[in-house]
């Protein structure tokens, strides 16, 4: 199994300010709220945790470090607030490395795309209809519009009603790489709504009252509905039927990164 071992470092001004020794050590301040306490737990002395610390106090923008001198507990040393949101933002930036190589078992998630890659590394929902696509147009007023969303397919545009303060929150813009999200029970199998699609039936797996649906656009981009089981029946829906579903524009969440 190919898994690299990532040390993340960071420097400013060319100068080492963080790496995982640094990072330990940090964390065996916290934890003992002493500077040759923290020193002999990670295996350094007193002078080399001295002046890693002193160096990180003078590159970092807020004080990392806060001594107490003296006092009923004799005084000792602690991690500053933005210290401990900087080893939490550290740690959680090399699990974002270290699951980034996962992506390489996939060789249909393109790497030249920051979205599509971002996604799939780390987005989790409860819509099993994630579309990928880019904006095609945007039209709105002081209050709400839509926007028209090219698939990847580079055939299949769906239109997203949208609040225009939603459109400047997601910095939206023409050709901005986005992904719609659809809740399965919200793809109607008619031609009610704006967005018209014309499918293939790939799959019905039937579970009691209701059933899922898993159909195919003809660019091959699957689509999945959850439909009450008499509607299947009432439709003659089989495997390899082509039908018309549609999807209310209002039921569409568009997401990017800004």
């Amino acid at each position: 199994m190919f898994s690299p071992e990532i040390l993340l470092t960071l420097n400013i001004h060319q100068k080492l300010f963080t790496d995982p020794r640094r990072i330990a050590l940090l964390k065996a301040i916290e934890q003992t709220g002493s500077l040759s306490q923290a020193a002999k737990q990670v295996g350094i002395s007193y002078k080399t945790a001295w002046d890693a610390t002193n160096e990180i106090n003078q590159l970092a923008p807020k004080p990392f470090l806060i001594t107490e001198i003296g006092g009923k507990k004799g005084g000792g040393t602690k991690l500053s607030d933005y210290a401990i949101r900087f080893i939490q933002l550290y740690e959680l930036l090399t699990q974002l490395q270290q699951h980034a190589f996962n992506i390489l078992r996939d060789d249909k998630v393109p790497l030249d795309d920051i979205l599509k890659a971002t996604a799939k590394l780390s987005l989790q929902t409860s819509a099993r209809n994630q579309l990928y696509g880019s904006v095609k147009r945007i039209k709105t007023n002081d209050v709400a519009g839509f926007v028209i969303v090219q698939l990847d397919d580079n055939q299949t545009q769906l239109k997203v009603y949208i609040t225009q303060p939603s459109v400047q929150r997601l910095k939206l813009s023409l050709g901005k790489t986005v992904i719609l999200l659809i809740k399965a029970p919200l793809i109607e199998l008619n031609d009610t709504h704006e967005n018209r699609l014309l499918v293939k039936v790939e799959n019905i797996t039937i579970d009691g009252d209701w059933s899922d649906i898993t159909f195919s656009l003809p660019s091959g981009i699957m689509i999945y509905a959850s439909r009450e089981t008499r509607e299947i029946e009432q439709c003659a829906l089989t495997e390899g039927k082509q039908i018309t579903l549609s999807i209310d524009p209002q039921n569409i969440i568009i997401a990017t990164l800004v």
